[in-house]
């Protein structure tokens, strides 16, 4: 029976905060129907449990809510202000003896004005408050819902199983540096990879049995709203989005304080009151929006109002008499370093104080909250028109994929979500400037700021190796523009532990927590916006909010390739679409085994092309090549730059090799066929004349089929189209034909590709999709109606 009463309280606690912000939107759409059921369904459970457990109490208020919920879905009553805040003090209550069942302690208020308060909206004839009470076997559940298989487990526990995945991951990390370093053969590797796979499944599922949508936050908000509101006398509205986004459980709970200082503040200071927003020109109704987003490896979490903003000066004033700055201090100061003072305990704006804000303790609780997370705070103010709070937390607190950087003589990591290029100081294409009295790194012709990391963290630079050069991340981070940060070099590619940093150090802006790699050795993680930051970049996002892919698909119009002199001087070309990125790897971790040239990177094998033997020592650069599944490494003696193809693709007489002929800064060179790298078998040389046209039916979103299926059919001789409106005068080519087939229509020209190279029983005639010969001829044949 204990276990039983746990279970409720566990239970009734987790949804009565969802119930409350329920009703709030009940009362504002009366007429939802569906919001009405879910709010009698819950009471009702409850109401059947407190039978069973013999719990009169609250019995006795969870038949009374259900009975005046009932009246409402009958139509007998409908949703008003004071209906609702009735119903609303019989849920405070529920909650306040449902947290006396698990305390001990006596709740001593008596129930008895608060169910006659909720019945008095009913009509005379149908209240009947009696301690006989009937109870449904179950509500009708909504057609085709299917309840989850859960099981509750404590939070103590969840903690201790992270841990010990999270050491798993760096023994693993420790025995693929060892396995570096001596012999190994190809079934060891094989191995190791099945073992390194099962960690990283198994970190992935306990990582999302940490994680929960952060709507569970926002629930409680409308509830608190609501109450500020009616107590001071203002219309509010609010409007959250992205409740889907998932964050750290314990996330949820660090946040919840800030959250309401901060939804109190703007209901009490922001927000002006209904006479005071019309003067204005302003809507009556105040706005109060909260978004909710994941951005690289942050969540953001925007809070934004229409109010009257910050009163700068009038902030000033007061942290001048409260003697926290000096009057010449603060002209000296920036803006938002004057807007950051609001964050100072003890300082406040408000004229007088009340019983929701004014003591100026609230935005220090926000702050100090937000860093022990290994979050930060940003203002953004428009004086009469508003304020905007951005919060900006880690994607989560356990493990992510970094790399580990060194500079002088320390050694620090970085989210790989926020890198996007590293480049050597000595590569011919990046040049160091000076513009306006600060040096900004010259690449491809874009200029980006530029700034040493030993400068910004105020540590001794040490001395550089006759033989090695410093090493350029360029970085995106997920808020600002994108900058270069200059490294002694990059040490590794591995995945980090990841817990929040102390708050003295977090209070630098610069790092976004601690990490311990895999040799244990505790090191602080780079905050990518913090560096920025640092070198004076501008904090702002782009205002619509567009990733950085879609400049790519604006380019998707005008395909891009990439320059290089390959392993026998010769220089070709390769499509940039195929390529992730280049990569300097130590030829000690490249070895021919299995009958294959392989690399061993992080605690991964991948096939390198294009390399005849590897040298003795030094570094070998690879291409990292991607169909949007697989990876693949392109061995090359040096990158020399981007171009577009604008001009025609001349014929290649060996288009299984070579796509064509293009033209690249003046010179005549080879387009590489990025398909010969990712067949499994060897290459033939096939002589094809012109073919008709292929049609290509795949999602929108597709990778594969059009970095690597269509530039193989185009060298082929076929023209390809990815439009429905010319399949009946094509060849059709479906790819992935595992999925979906039952709904294709019946039609002889269709052919399908599978992911596997082994046949899979009941899917008929199909080709491996790295099987060019197989495919080729399969269109052969069906254009010649053999099939």
């Amino acid at each position: 029976m204990d276990d039983l009463l746990d279970d409720f309280i566990a239970e009734t606690r987790e949804n009565l905060e969802t119930l409350a912000g329920q009703l709030v939107q009940w009362e504002q759409t009366p007429h939802d129907r569906a919001l009405l059921d879910s709010v009698f369904r819950f009471v009702h459970t409850v109401k059947g449990s407190c039978g069973f457990l013999d719990l009169p109490r609250l019995l006795r208020l969870s038949h009374a809510a259900e009975d005046i919920l009932s009246g409402a879905r009958d139509g007998q009553v409908t949703a008003s202000t004071g209906l609702v805040t009735a119903v609303l003090a019989v849920v405070d209550r529920i909650a306040a003896l449902t947290e006396a069942l698990e305390t001990g302690q006596a709740v001593y208020d008596d129930d008895g004005d608060l169910v006659e308060t909720m019945l008095a909206y009913l009509p005379k004839q149908h209240v009947e408050i009696t301690d006989a009470v009937t109870f449904d076997a179950e509500v009708e559940e909504p057609a085709g819902r299917a309840k989850a298989r859960t099981v509750r487990v404590s939070l103590g526990l969840l903690d201790k199983l992270m841990s010990g995945v999270s050491d798993m991951v760096l023994a693993r990390n420790e025995v693929s540096r060892q396995l570096r370093k001596g012999q190994t053969n190809s079934e060891l590797e094989h191995s190791f990879t099945r073992l390194s796979a099962s960690v990283a499944e198994m970190r992935d599922a306990v990582g999302m049995m940490r994680m929960q949508n952060i709507d569970r936050l926002f629930s409680s908000l409308p509830r608190l709203l609501r109450d500020i509101s009616v107590e001071l006398g203002k219309e509010i509205e609010l409007r959250i989005d992205g409740s889907e986004v998932e964050v750290d459980r314990e996330m949820v709970e660090a946040l919840r304080d800030p959250l309401s200082h901060i939804l109190r503040n703007a209901a009490d200071h922001g927000i002006e009151s209904a006479d005071e927003r019309r003067a204005a020109g302003k809507d009556p109704v105040g706005q109060i929006r909260i978004i909710a987003r994941q951005s690289g490896n942050q969540i953001l979490i925007e809070i934004i109002d229409d109010g009257r903003g910050i009163n700068v000066d009038k902030l000033g004033t007061r942290a001048i008499a409260a003697k926290i700055v000096t009057a010449a201090d603060w002209q000296k100061m920036s803006e938002k370093a004057q807007l950051n003072t609001i964050f100072v305990p003890g300082l406040s704006t408000a004229d007088q104080v009340s019983a929701i804000s004014g003591r100026g303790v609230g935005m220090d609780v926000v702050k100090s909250n937000l860093q022990a997370i290994g979050g930060t705070v940003d203002l953004e103010n428009y004086d009469g028109q508003g304020l905007k709070m951005t919060l900006r937390l880690p994607l989560t607190l356990s493990i992510i994929a970094g790399l580990s950087v060194r500079a002088g003589d320390q050694i620090f990591g970085i989210s790989r979500n926020s890198v996007v290029e590293i480049l050597s100081a000595s590569n011919r294409n990046v040049k160091i400037e000076e513009l306006g009295g600060k040096q900004v790194a010259l690449i491809r012709g874009e200029r980006y700021p530029y700034g040493k990391l030993e400068m910004l963290l105020g540590i001794d630079e040490d001395a550089q190796p006759a033989h090695s050069s410093r090493t350029l991340i360029v970085i995106r981070p997920a808020v600002g523009s994108t900058f270069v940060m200059d490294v002694a070099n990059v040490i590794d590619n591995e995945e980090l532990v990841v817990k929040p940093g102390a708050p003295i150090v977090m209070a630098t802006g610069l790092f976004a927590g601690t990490t311990l790699p895999d040799n244990g050795r505790p090191m602080l993680l780079l905050d990518a916006s913090g560096l920025g930051q640092a070198l004076g970049i501008e904090q702002k996002e782009d205002q619509r909010g567009v990733r950085p892919e879609v400049s790519e698909e604006r380019e998707a119009k005008r395909p891009s390739a990439l320059l290089f002199v390959a392993q026998d001087g010769v220089k070709r070309a390769i499509r940039l679409a195929v390529i992730d990125r280049m990569e300097d790897i130590d030829a000690a971790n490249i070895k021919f085994v299995g009958g294959r040239m392989r690399a061993s990177v992080g605690e991964q094998l991948f096939d390198v092309c294009g390399l005849g033997e590897v040298p003795h020592n030094g570094l070998v650069k690879l291409l990292r090549l991607t169909d949007g599944t697989e990876s693949k490494y392109l061995a090359v003696e040096d990158v020399i730059d981007i171009f577009t193809l604008d001009g025609e693709i001349a014929p290649s007489a060996c288009p299984e090799i070579c796509e064509g002929v293009v033209s690249a800064f003046g010179e005549t060179v080879e387009l590489v066929n990025a398909f010969q790298y990712f067949e499994s078998e060897g290459h033939m040389s096939v002589e094809l004349a012109a073919r008709p046209l292929c049609y290509v039916q795949c999602d929108d979103d597709s990778v594969w089929e059009q970095r690597i299926l269509a530039p193989l059919l185009v060298a082929s001789g076929y023209r390809v189209s990815f439009e429905s409106a010319d399949r009946d005068d094509a060849v059709v080519v479906l790819s992935r034909g595992e999925e979906g087939q039952d709904a294709l229509p019946h039609d002889a020209r269709i052919l399908r590709l599978r992911d596997t190279s082994h046949s899979a029983s009941g899917i008929g005639a199909s080709i491996y999709r790295y099987d060019r010969i197989g495919l080729i001829s399969a269109i052969e044949a069906k254009l010649a109606g053999a099939a």
